[in-house]
């Protein structure tokens, strides 16, 4: 076989296993996406405990080995969608607040939390908010979670910080009392189903958008009141 005949096969094989490979990539990628849809709604609906990895095979329409091929273990694949979903927050909160346009900080909040609360991830989210869904959940696992959220929680305090300091919010606001709010607020949407019966004895719809328009209505209403 000459030189160049080789050069050429070589270059041929090499081409096919970059092909081959590229495919096998898209194909696990895609494999792993579908586990992780399925998942999110199993231990969103049942808890961590609870949830059942047989469901989520079957779900995803794949078998039960085919996911611990991909995840080691039910905590794995946990940690897996409490780290898709922060990621996907952290996303949201980044486009949201780094918008362009000249919108009070105030209003670019309300913005976020009603995008946050429409997206899957804040459910998966809700799951480390409910104890009885996260129980037997590894102590270092919740640890490594809380982690990720309180730097997201973090960096609402400096952005709020920063718009007392520049001005634009009033310099008596309290920033912690606002951060509170909001968690107390969102936190408080695992809850509502529960208390349903309680908190809307009449059987009538709760609007979550206009439970956070109410909250945010309030505090614009305040920072109004410094301008008179």
């Amino acid at each position: 076989m000459h030189f160049i005949d080789r050069v050429i096969i070589f270059i041929l094989i090499d081409e096919y296993v970059s092909h081959y490979m590229r495919k096998t990539k898209e194909n696990t990628e895609i494999s792993k996406l579908r586990i992780l849809m399925a998942a999110d709604k199993e231990f969103c609906q049942r808890g961590f405990i609870a949830a059942n990895m047989d469901a989520i095979a079957a779900a995803a329409g794949m078998t039960k080995g085919a996911i611990f091929w991909h995840y080691e273990s039910k905590i794995g694949l946990f940690r897996a969608i409490i780290k898709r979903a922060i990621q996907r927050i952290q996303a949201i909160f980044q486009e949201t607040l780094s918008a362009s346009e000249p919108v009070a900080i105030l209003e670019k909040f309300r913005e976020l939390f009603k995008r946050i609360k429409k997206d899957n991830a804040f459910n998966v989210l809700l799951v480390l908010s409910d104890a009885d869904k996260t129980k037997d959940i590894p102590k270092d696992v919740l640890v490594e979670c809380n982690k990720d959220i309180a730097e997201i929680m973090t960096e609402v305090d400096r952005i709020l910080l920063e718009a007392k300091k520049s001005g634009e919010l009033r310099a008596d606001t309290d920033v912690q009392n606002i951060l509170i709010t909001m968690v107390l607020v969102m936190s408080g949407f695992a809850k509502i189903k529960e208390f349903r019966s309680l908190i809307d004895p009449f059987g009538r719809n709760i609007d979550d958008e206009s439970v956070i328009n109410t909250l945010f209505n309030g505090l614009l209403s305040f920072q109004k009141k410094g301008q008179k």
